[in-house]
């Protein structure tokens, strides 16, 4: 599990981000399309491999980094983004 905290945007305009990410099984069964998310339906999602995750952009990036997190520990990550 773990805490990011994302700083990002324009120096004008800056914002700030908490998510909260956890490591589940994933479901039996997987779409096989793009999907949208309910929250933006502007923003569109797809299930991939683990192993994809160096080759293929997961955002923030710095989710990467939590999933060698071994299970029982929680990390913090601050991420300033541009």
């Amino acid at each position: 599990m773990g805490v990011v905290e994302s700083f990002f945007g324009p120096p004008d305009r800056r914002q700030h981000e908490i998510g909260f990410y956890y490591h589940t099984p994933a479901p039996l069964e997987l779409p096989d399309s793009p999907f949208t998310v309910q929250d933006n339906p502007g923003v569109t999602c797809h299930w991939l491999p683990m192993n994809a995750t160096e080759s293929t952009p997961v955002y923030p990036l710095v989710i990467r980094d939590l999933l060698s997190v071994p299970p029982g520990e929680i990390r913090h990550i601050v991420n300033r983004e541009g």
